[in-house]
């Protein structure tokens, strides 16, 4: 009986010793945690005067663009040049077989010196009245006919030289050698390749309130390419629709410049266009707001207030701003009031935050 009660006893000791040991752990535990010191990334809140950008996705579009075509029918002899070829104004790009037009050609050269020769001979015998006026006439219109004729057919010969109408780059060829082509039917297409344009879509919110009296004539947005990750083209101004893209509520704009140096931009590819629209509205008529990631954005069920979390600089700890938010934008989401231009407010982890937690800026590790 004694063996029982002593062996109850030794259980009984090592549970509770057990739990102590477990509950000191948690202590531990839980007092560590709230040494721990969180990191957050943070956003400071620009001013919505000073710089308003948008990013505009764009499309590259050739300055010039042509598809060249012969001004008669014929077979193509030959075409000079491949596609992606640079070329100058004036360089022959391809030819037709001109053997029939040159048959012609000797023909009316015939008709036409038969022609000067019954023309002068009439001219001098009408001088002596040996005929009449009318035979003279006669003559005279046989001669521009021919010499009408002759002009037609070396303008013909002519034609069947294709030219570059100005320098670029060959895009694309539409037909093959020894094919049968028809007058105006595109052979080749033509692109300048000294000068590119930028198009891009802007919505009528923004189209409405440009002020071309206002607008600074001198500001060049900027445009970024995927091959130059990073690296900004100013572009300028060239001319804007003012007719609804169709399936739209937008209007286009184009921008262009010069190609830019060591980069191979062809028509076709994307580019972004970065607009400060601070330089091209009227601020005054626009409502007053920040823009803030919509990763900053809170909801506060319990409350029902949409909160964003400030980050005080003095004492490292978050506060919950009640905010009154506008439109989702691309740059970001509107914020009607609540947060002032300077503040710097959390942009993830949200849901782990509360109201006077101690925190510290982000920063990123060298090498990480």
């Amino acid at each position: 009986m004694h063996f029982f009660t002593s062996t109850r006893s030794s259980v009984t000791v090592m549970i509770l010793l057990a739990v102590s040991l477990l509950t000191g752990c948690d202590k531990e535990e839980i007092v560590t945690s709230h040494n721990v010191v969180r990191p957050v990334k943070l956003f400071t809140v620009k001013d919505p005067q000073q710089q308003q950008l948008r990013y505009f996705p764009g499309k590259v579009t050739a300055t010039e663009e042509a598809e060249i075509s012969f001004r008669i029918p014929g077979q193509i002899e030959q075409i000079e040049i491949n596609q992606g070829d640079n070329v100058l104004a004036g360089q022959v790009l391809a030819y037709l077989d001109d053997r029939d037009i040159r048959n012609e050609l000797q023909d009316r050269q015939a008709n036409y010196e038969l022609a000067k020769v019954e023309f002068e001979r009439t001219s001098s015998l009408l001088k002596k009245k040996v005929v009449s006026q009318s035979n003279f006439d006669t003559a005279s219109a046989k001669l521009k006919s021919a010499e009408a004729a002759l002009k037609l057919s070396r303008d013909k010969l002519e034609y069947t030289l294709l030219k570059a109408p100005f320098s670029g780059r060959i895009a694309q060829t539409l037909v093959e050698e020894h094919q049968q082509v028809q007058a105006q039917q595109p052979v080749l297409v033509l692109q300048s390749s000294d000068r590119l344009d930028i198009s891009i879509q802007v919505p009528e919110s923004i189209v409405s309130h440009v002020n071309s009296k206002t607008a600074d004539r001198s500001y060049q947005p900027m445009a970024t390419f995927p091959g130059a990750p990073g690296k900004g083209f100013p572009v300028s101004y060239k001319e804007h629709a003012t007719r609804v893209t169709p399936g739209t509520q937008s209007y286009e704009v184009i921008f262009t410049r010069t190609a830019p140096a060591n980069m191979n931009i062809l028509p076709g590819m994307t580019a972004t266009v970065i607009i400060d629209l601070a330089r091209i509205i009227d601020l005054e008529d626009q409502p007053s707001y920040v823009l803030v990631p919509i990763s900053a954005i809170a909801r506060d069920d319990a409350n029902n207030k949409t909160v964003v979390w400030r980050f005080d600089e003095a004492s490292k700890q978050v506060q919950p701003l009640e905010i009154t938010a506008g439109r989702i934008t691309e740059a970001g989401v509107q914020i009607l009031s609540g947060i002032n231009p300077g503040d710097r407010i959390v942009t993830a982890g949200l849901s782990q935050l509360y109201d006077g937690m101690t925190v510290k800026p982000l920063r990123k590790e060298r090498g990480l």
